[in-house]
């Protein structure tokens, strides 16, 4: 799994939502796309996206508390 390549998919999706959507990472991608990864990708893409968040180098984002599924949050600002 390359994480840039998934982060630039990520990052148009993003472009393309209205300001104040929320949504968790798995939301950006349609179809079996993400539901065919292992575990393992998910998480270390999870990870990966929210490191990037947290640095700034997406500055549309914000994150918001965990759901009630652990499942990390953000919305577009």
């Amino acid at each position: 799994m390359n994480h840039r390549e998934w982060m630039k998919e990520a990052l148009s999706k993003i472009d393309n939502l209205p300001a104040g959507k929320k949504f968790e990472v798995k939301d950006l991608f349609e179809g079996t796309k993400w539901s065919s990864l292992t575990r393992g990708e998910k998480v270390g893409f999870g990870i990966y996206f929210s490191n990037e968040t947290r640095e700034g180098r997406v500055a549309s984002i914000k994150r918001l508390p965990r759901g009630r599924d652990n499942h990390s949050r953000y919305e577009k600002c």
